[in-house]
This record gives structure tokens, sequence and C-alpha cells, in this order.
């Protein structure tokens, strides 16, 4: 039985216990967590706690609560609403999903010391809605949450921004929308295609495509989500996206590209219609839950089947990581969270790792999780640097 499925059993005894009211007992004696770990899962069982996490809690019920946890996220990546139940059953059942969402869980393929490190303590925060839009004049606007814009056929209410299409304009214009380290930010183009931005990430589109020829657009770097309007809805024009060596030919779908600059491969996963991958005029199709990988030093093109959970939870709002090496983890963290991050020694990056998690979440929560488990044996935050010891 992996580490995974230990915290699910004990989720749900956990669960049925707090409903029966009879406490913490099956906590008590699980003996494969710490005395610190079993004090951090009793304090997220605060209703404060629980409240910080209502927007997702709305969404789980005490039936398909488990299921969703065990299974990720849905195959097409939305969390359907489910049945409410009475709040004081609501809560008890939440502050257990809440638990195991905070809770890291790891599996690894390497040995560690068990003595725990004192840790400095320094906070760091989530991120958060924020973008740099460089308009065709060149001028930048800084959009972030709380704060609108609005000119011409563009505006932003602080989390998105949204083009309105014009008519019988045939001059292509290009505005650039770009995502700092701890950002993310969704678009809507002028043909109603909606684009999620993740962090570290920067999108070239045209402020209004011409009708009848191809809406083209650029992820120069970084990570986008895309659900792409029909070309039935546009004369037929087909939607292309350009990434470094690669382009992605799209009739109407729903789709997510991995490009980073400090990153040699670029993985394109479909989870709807599908798309072709075009490199160096050799064309792949993909079909939905199947992922592209191009070596970008090789131009090896390949494609495989996958869990498309995996790739498409940072658009829910979720870390969603099956079996990854921690160097892997943590260089995810590190865009999110605009931290950098450093090993003590090069064992620890090979830990593996197996976690869903709330990108809400406070770094600390999630590094004090791993620590807990006693598969590292402490970190440390010094001038916005982790080091994992």
């Amino acid at each position: 039985m992996t580490l995974f499925d230990k915290i699910y059993e004990l989720a749900k005894k956990l669960s049925k216990a707090l409903l029966d009211d009879k406490g913490f007992k099956d906590l008590e004696d699980s003996d494969f967590l710490s005395d610190d770990a079993k004090i951090h899962i009793k304090q997220h069982l605060s209703e404060e706690e629980i409240k910080k996490n209502l927007e997702l809690l709305n969404k789980i019920d005490k039936e398909a609560g488990w299921k969703q946890i065990a299974d990720g996220i849905s195959r097409n990546g939305k969390i359907k609403p489910q049945k409410r139940l009475s709040t004081s059953v609501f809560y008890k059942v939440a502050a257990v999903v809440v638990l195991f969402i905070s809770l890291t869980y790891i599996t690894f393929n390497s040995g560690t010391k068990d003595t725990l490190l004192d840790v400095e303590p320094v906070h760091i925060t989530a991120g958060t809605d924020k973008a740099i839009l460089t308009l065709e004049d060149g001028i930048d606007v800084v959009l972030e949450k709380g704060k609108s814009f609005k000119s011409g056929t563009v505006h932003s209410d602080g989390e998105r921004l949204e083009y309105s299409k014009t008519n019988g304009s045939s001059e292509t214009v290009f505005n650039y929308l770009t995502i700092p380290r701890g950002g993310q930010y969704q678009i809507i183009l002028s043909d109603s295609t909606i684009v999620w931005l993740n962090a570290d990430t920067k999108l070239k589109y045209p402020v209004n495509f011409v009708e009848g020829e191809p809406r083209n657009v650029e992820l120069v770097y970084g990570e986008a989500y895309f659900e792409v309007s029909s070309s039935t809805k546009h004369q037929g024009s087909v939607f292309k996206v350009v990434t470094k060596m690669q382009e992605v030919e799209v009739i109407g779908t729903e789709f997510n590209i991995k490009a980073y600059s400090d990153e040699e491969l670029i993985y394109t996963t479909l989870v709807e219609g599908h798309v072709n991958i075009v490199v160096d005029e050799k064309r792949q199709q993909l079909r939905p839950g199947e992922q592209s990988m191009l070596e970008l030093d090789t131009k090896h093109l390949s494609k495989h089947k996958v869990n498309v959970d995996y790739d498409i939870s940072w658009v829910r709002g979720y870390f969603n990581f099956k079996d990854k090496p921690l160097k892997e983890i943590m260089k995810v963290l590190s865009r999110w969270y605009d931290v950098d991050i450093a090993f003590e020694t090069n064992d620890l990056e090979k830990i593996k790792f197996s976690g869903l998690l709330n990108r809400k979440q406070n770094i600390d929560d999630i590094l004090n999780g791993i620590k807990n488990t006693k598969f590292i044996n402490a970190y440390e935050i010094k001038n916005k640097t982790i080091t994992i010891k």
C-alpha cells in the first residue's frame, strides 16, 4: 500500500469518526505520520481553515469528494457542482477533504534521514491574477486583480482581458500579454477563443482576426490552455499556435501547451477535439487523451496516452502530480510562488512526489507537509531562495 493509499484510507476513517463525533483516535493510532504531522492535521480542521477553502468545498460532497480526491479532476478537467450537505455535516466532511488536499503526500526512490531541522519562518504568498499588456504602440499596461482597464475594443476587469470583434479591418495589429512569475491571467481573443496563461508566460496575438484567413497566435514561451472557437463559426478559418519549432493546427478544441524557455521539451496535451502537430512540415495528429513531446535539440516528435488531469489541473486551481521528481515539482512551484530553488544534495532532487494540492495554499504549508512526512530533513528560505535539505 502506497503512502497515498494510507492517507486515503485514513481520511475516510477520520471523516466517519468526525461525523459520529468520535474524535481523532484513528489519526492518533496511525503509524506513518510523525507527531508534528498529526498536530499539523488537527490545526487544519479548524472552522477558520475550512472557510478559507469554501470555493473548492462548495463543489465537493460526502460521496463525490472521495472519488475526486482519488481520481484528481474529471476527464475534461472540470469539476461539476454536487448536491450540498447540511452545514454541520458539510463542514466535518469538508475538513477532511481540505486536510488531505493541503497535506503533501510523497513516494520516493532514495533514502533520507529522519532528523528534522529548524526552519526559518518566511512568508511567501501564492500567485495571483496579474499581467502586463503591451499595446500596438509599445505602451505597457499593468493588469492586476481589483484594477480595471479599457481602451478601444479591449477591456479588463482585473482577472481577465477581453477583446471585442471589429468588422471590416484588413490590417493585422498585434498585442502581447506577459505573465510574470507569481501570476496567471485569462484572455478572450476577438474570435471568442479563451486562453488561460500560467506563470512566466508570454502570448503574441492579433487584436482582430481577418475573416477567412488563418487565426495565428504565438506562444512565445510558457504554458497556456486553449479553448478554441470552432472554425465553423469563422468561415472555416483554422486556428494555429506557433511555439518555437512547432505549430499546432486546430479546428476547434481544448488543449494545453507547455513550452518554457528553460526546458528542452515542448508538451502538447489534447483534451477535446483534434489537432495536428507540425514540425518541419511533418504532421502528427493527436486524439483526446494523447500528448505529444517535442525534443528541441533533436526535433524528435513522439506521442503517448496520458491522464490529462495532471497537465491541465493548474487551470482549475490545483497542482496535480504523479510520481514526479522533486526537482521538477519545485520548478513548477518556483514559478507560481516566484522563488528560486536549491538542493543541498543531488539525491534530494530524485525524490518522487504524488499529490493534489490547492494553488491558493501558502508554500510553507506545502513544504512543511513534505518535511513532516520525514522524506526531507528541512527547508530554509533566505532572500526568496528555498533550499531543500
